[in-house]
């Protein structure tokens, strides 16, 4: 039997419920929550599956807003967030299957110390239509932190940083990805009090985007391990 293998969360199973639905209403509405790991589990759980009806839900609405419905609260601010979730939010992972929230781990919450993290949507806009920012794109914003850093001191832009980069600009335009980078760029500054020019913006993007065009080398060392061409013998 399959019964009792989720989190239970230290809740009954109405408050639970209502606790999952809840969070996964604020990530549609905000784009990202913080809280604690067990329960950004489970929400990203529902979320996933919240989000696959969403899809279904543009061809054949009659039959799955109902079910999207029962799934989350849907009052005072929430009371447009079915529209934006068929239209805007399913629309924008029609390519995907799947994997459309990511979870990022933090500090330890202050007082009692607990697992902490944030859940949020992959492939939100890093500004909306007025120009202020949305919440998200967390682990953009922090590989262009380390971009930036890299360039102040003068040193090249890290592996790792480099195939964050790449994963996440695969399957976009490297144009547009390219420009949410440098407005990223930009506010990071602006929050430094440094100025900055175009000419400047511009060169660090080109020099980002051709390190990111090389290929990587592999590392081919033997990390501690000694490569022997036979195996040895048995004791």
């Amino acid at each position: 039997m399959t019964v009792g293998l989720g989190r239970h969360l230290s809740r009954s199973k109405p408050h639970r419920t209502a606790l999952l639905k809840n969070l996964t209403t604020q990530l549609l509405q905000h784009g990202a929550i913080v809280s604690t790991i067990p329960k950004l589990k489970e929400t990203q759980k529902l979320a996933e599956r919240v989000i696959t009806i969403a899809k279904k839900a543009r061809s054949n609405p009659k039959m799955h807003i109902p079910e999207l419905q029962s799934r989350l609260f849907l009052a005072g601010d929430n009371a447009h967030l079915i529209k934006r979730l068929i239209h805007e939010i399913a629309g924008r992972y029609q390519g995907r299957n799947n994997g459309f929230t990511r979870l990022l781990r933090l500090e330890p919450r202050l007082g009692d110390r607990a697992p902490s993290a944030m859940l949020e949507l992959l492939d939100v806009p890093v500004t909306n239509a007025e120009g202020g920012l949305n919440r998200g794109n967390m682990k953009l914003w922090l590989n262009v932190k380390a971009a930036v850093y890299a360039v102040s001191k003068g040193e090249p832009f890290t592996d790792l940083t480099l195939l964050n980069l790449n994963k996440m600009a695969n399957g976009k335009d490297i144009n547009d990805f390219m420009r949410d980078v440098a407005t990223i760029r930009e506010h990071l500054l602006k929050h430094q009090n440094i100025t900055t020019t175009e000419e400047e913006t511009q060169q660090f993007i080109e020099e980002l985007k051709a390190a990111m065009a090389k290929p990587r080398v592999k590392d081919d060392t033997d990390k501690g391990y000694k490569i022997v061409s036979e195996r040895p013998p048995l004791p």
